[in-house]
């Protein structure tokens, strides 16, 4: 996980003419103040700055930021950023990068065929995309990272209408892997297509576009909404959102999830990937369901329900209680119902769950899927991706396949067909 500053001990004595409840409340109140201060030193500035968005010229750079100031300096002389030098054109203003000089460098991918159909319709040059929720609209890693090297991006997900997201605490780290209650925040579908579609068309890079909703009218307006939205290749439909209707949701239901499959699949002519849920009753019969209904492939996990209790509060850690588990710790749950999956139905499946690495996404596609998302790695390094992409091309160098697609579900039985 990223670096962090040691957080000096602070005794918060109970108070005993209160209750304890309410002394409790007090602690926490002082650490929420503490954790505002750390992560305005994260963007290196005070919470002043942080509040008016305006710099403060005469205040010293803060320890942390000296610290991430020298790590990308450090991956900057080592190549691995996006930088004027290399030969890209950076546009701020737009969170966009495009490369402009026809000597542009070449990539260790660059000799290798890594090509993949991760969708019926939608053929990628290689099998790396980013997972919904953690790389934002794809325009911010554009100013450090190459993008269009990426198979695909897929955006935060995207409402019908702006939503604030879920109460503090957000975020809670676990063993190899942290819980999230984010909520969905988001500006909402017009918004989106309004502010990002002619920066994602600028990057260079497929992106597929995550809907969420809480009836089948709120991905159908989601996708009508974004329709036409330049860059915008395939709709991720995330069925992990309760159903208004009966509360279930719609990936634990069958005939819940391709009623929204089929309901998408008619508003749109673009690939429809539906994200399966880990907490269905039955994933592999939701998968068939979704197939059936007209889905062109399958993300395979999303994050697997979770809950950290603050000890010292007594309550949940999470604003929400509950919230969902991704990183290392969920893999050996993805890579399993990626194999099972695989052996359920025809169309491809996008692998999710845990990648950090080449190897990871190699027991994905050994496992059945055509394709892997990175995810919660490029919270701890941004590079992650890229490194997956270098290291399945290495792979297949080493191994003399003749492309990526060589290994695509050699783990899984042989059928008698």
């Amino acid at each position: 996980m990223p670096w962090r500053r040691p957080r000096k001990k602070v005794e918060r004595p109970i108070d005993v003419s209160k209750s304890i409840e309410e002394s409790l409340e007090e602690a926490a109140d002082g650490e929420a103040d503490e954790d505002l201060v750390e992560l305005a030193e994260l963007d290196d500035a005070t919470v002043a700055e942080a509040a008016s968005g305006e710099p403060d010229d005469d205040r010293a750079p803060t320890e942390l930021g000296d610290k991430l100031r020298g790590v990308l300096a450090d991956a900057e002389r080592e190549g691995l950023l996006r930088s004027a030098p290399r030969g890209i054109a950076m546009t701020r203003e737009r969170g966009a990068a495009r490369s402009e000089d026809p000597h542009a460098p070449r990539y260790p991918e660059g000799d290798v065929d890594l090509a993949v159909e991760a969708a019926r319709g939608l053929r990628l040059k290689n099998p790396v995309m980013t997972a919904s929720g953690t790389f934002g609209q794809g325009v911010e890693y554009a100013e450090l990272i190459d993008v269009s090297r990426l198979g695909a991006i897929v955006n935060k997900g995207t409402t019908p209408a702006a939503r604030p997201g879920n109460p503090q605490y957000r975020i809670a780290e676990t063993p190899s892997g942290i819980l999230n209650s984010i909520g969905l925040e988001n500006p909402g579908a017009t918004e989106v297509a309004r502010k990002y579609g002619k920066a994602w068309a600028e990057l260079g890079v497929a992106v597929i576009v995550n809907v969420a909703g809480y009836s089948v009218d709120d991905y159908v307006y989601v996708v009508h909404e974004m329709t036409g939205t330049p860059g915008v290749v395939a709709y991720e439909i995330n069925v992990s959102c309760p159903n208004v209707k009966g509360g279930m949701l719609f990936g634990c239901d069958p005939d819940l999830a391709a009623e929204v499959t089929r309901a998408v699949k008619a508003e749109t002519d673009l690939p429809v990937i539906v994200k399966l849920t880990p907490n269905a009753p039955d994933v592999v019969a939701v998968a068939r369901a979704c197939e059936q209904a007209g889905a062109d492939a399958l993300t395979a996990i999303n994050t697997v329900l979770g809950m950290r209790i603050d000890t010292r509060r007594r309550r949940p850690i999470l604003g929400t209680g509950s919230g969902g588990l991704s990183g290392p710790a969920i893999r050996p749950i993805a890579v399993h119902i990626t194999y099972q999956v695989a052996q359920a139905v025809t169309i491809p499946i996008i692998g999710a769950g845990g990648v950090t690495n080449a190897q990871d996404a190699l027991e994905f596609l050994m496992a059945g899927a055509s394709s892997v998302q990175v995810g919660t790695a490029t919270f701890a390094d941004p590079l992650a991706p890229l490194k997956v992409i270098e290291g399945l091309a290495a792979y297949v160098r080493e191994q003399g396949l003749a492309s990526i697609r060589d290994v695509i579900g050699v783990a899984l039985p042989v059928r008698d067909d």
